[in-house]
């Protein structure tokens, strides 16, 4: 019959096999972690296809320029209201909790509001927001000059994680500033085309 062993020898027997579970547990902590730092780069979203509504008038050209061209039509005051499905081509769900046209501090298309938001979409998925704006800023701009957005600023979480990404439209968004008579605000005199400060000033 073998002798027991004494209580110290047992502890040291065991001692090794806690340790390799420590190791292990630790290294699927990193893994864990690792991944959870990882998840926003796997985030993929499809080009956002807008549709129009409001008032502002707006065509698509498909065979204009490189993509094709959506173009609203600037009559001051009026409002332009885009329908914006997000698709999540990714492998992880996400909550979309902002989106930017990045258009400045004085732009043609002026967002006063995003419906919609927080918009959780799963793997796969489409949800669709809804950003209303209005034609407004007429006067530093002059009647030659455009403003053409290309997509969209998405801010979003996944996993616990915040990030954003820039996701272009199917073809950019072009609004032309209107000739003098369309645009209230405007002067005669050239300097209220200037920019320039009002942009420095952002």
């Amino acid at each position: 019959m073998t002798p027991d062993l004494p209580v110290t020898a047992a502890a040291t027997a065991r001692r090794p096999g806690l340790l390799v579970a420590g190791l292990v547990l630790g290294a699927v902590a990193l893994l864990l972690l690792a991944g959870l730092r990882a998840a926003p780069g796997a985030v993929r979203f499809a080009d956002v296809t807008p549709a129009f509504g409001g008032t502002a008038p707006q065509v698509t050209l498909p065979d204009y320029g490189v993509r094709g061209m959506h173009v609203v039509g600037y009559e001051h005051g009026a409002s332009a209201r885009l329908s914006l499905p997000i698709h999540n081509t990714g492998p992880l769900p996400i909550t979309v909790d902002a989106v930017d046209l990045r258009a400045g501090v004085a732009p043609l298309l002026v967002v006063h509001d995003v419906s919609g938001l927080p918009l959780s979409v799963a793997p796969g998925g489409t949800g669709t927001l809804t950003m209303t704006a209005e034609l407004a800023n007429c006067r530093f701009f002059h009647e030659r000059q455009v403003q053409n957005y290309a997509g969209l600023e998405v801010g979003f979480s996944v996993l616990g994680r915040r990030a954003s990404r820039w996701v272009a439209f199917d073809r950019p968004l072009m609004v032309h500033s209107p000739m003098i008579v369309g645009c209230p605000d405007r002067l005669l005199d050239r300097s209220a085309d200037d920019r320039a400060d009002l942009v420095s000033a952002g």
